[in-house]
């Protein structure tokens, strides 16, 4: 049989990012339209402050979920580190908080 690995991240975690994203999705959208329709108002021009404010915010939404799921990733992989190296006698952790100062 092959070997199975077990996925990077979990069925859990992966719930939790995307519904990060779609929460922060609306409230970027949502922000960015009602920032961009008063500078509307408040300077007489037509959509275009709107438009800009919906895109930017769409924009701050993605950023905010890759960097999430980056940082997801990233504490996966110390994990899988992390129990790898203390399954061998005397290894260090990769911590460097648990090295000794010289």
């Amino acid at each position: 049989m092959a070997n199975r690995t077990t996925p990077p991240v979990t069925t859990f975690q992966a719930l939790a990012v995307a519904s990060q994203f779609g929460i922060t999705l609306a409230v970027c959208v949502v922000l960015g339209y009602f920032a961009g329709h008063w500078l509307d108002d408040r300077l007489n021009t037509a959509i275009i402050f709107t438009l800009i404010g919906v895109l930017l915010g769409l924009v701050a939404a993605v950023l905010n979920t890759v960097r999430l799921y980056r940082a997801l990733l990233g504490k996966v992989e110390f994990d899988k580190h992390a129990q790898t190296t203390k399954s061998a006698p005397g290894a260090n952790d990769g911590n460097p908080l648990d090295e000794e100062a010289d």
